[in-house]
């Protein structure tokens, strides 16, 4: 009986291993019509040429050298709110390559679930050198950056408080179902433990 089961408990734990270990991270890059993996709140981003002459000395320059991308995304009207929706499910927010455009300042970064109710905040001061920014943002569907009010342009003539945005590393969220089979394997490793002592014992 002992052999029996433990030969079932090992296929359900590989296959529940292998379901957590599949939650692996993604790094997005923005292109011409930015990414195929999130809308983003209508005419909010302007995706950017870094190769243009106009972000010379920016944060776009920057970001996109740090990244090694062809297009960065960058806040299109400043008072409103550019807010990231990703395209197919729940996800953790990992990190951001940030830098302030045309100069430097504080940006919130906001994470939201699926009923758009805010689950974290993080404040982050950007200068127009790229940083990236790790977070621990946990189970959003979305997740929005706000301009600060202490701007300081560096970029001579700069008026704008626009930021840049380069890449976005994320990682899956596990279906509870991939929990529950692990959680499954682990009692089925505990009883078949408990009865080879108990048969040890008689």
């Amino acid at each position: 009986m002992n052999k029996r089961l433990s030969q079932f408990v090992l296929p359900v734990l590989l296959f529940a291993f292998a379901g957590v270990a599949q939650a692996q991270q993604t790094i997005i890059n923005f292109g011409e019509l930015g990414s195929s993996f999130f809308t983003t709140t209508p005419n909010y981003v302007l995706y950017a040429d870094p190769n243009l002459p106009a972000y010379d000395g920016g944060g776009v320059k920057s970001v996109a050298t740090a990244t090694g991308n062809d297009w960065v995304a960058v806040a299109r009207y400043e008072p409103l709110l550019p807010t990231f929706f990703y395209a197919t499910a729940a996800f953790n927010l990992d990190f951001l390559w940030l830098a302030g455009a045309w100069g430097n300042q504080t940006l919130t970064i906001k994470g939201y679930d699926a009923n758009a109710g805010e689950l974290y905040s993080k404040d982050v001061y950007v200068t127009t050198a790229a940083a990236r920014v790790d977070f621990d943002f946990v189970n959003i569907t979305s997740f929005s950056i706000t301009i600060g009010n202490d701007f300081v342009p560096t970029v001579p003539g700069a008026t704008g408080k626009a930021w840049a945005l380069g890449s976005v590393a994320i990682s899956p969220v596990p279906e509870p179902e991939t929990y529950a089979m692990l959680l499954a394997g682990l009692g089925l490793i505990g009883a078949v433990a408990r009865r080879r002592q108990k048969a040890l014992r008689s």
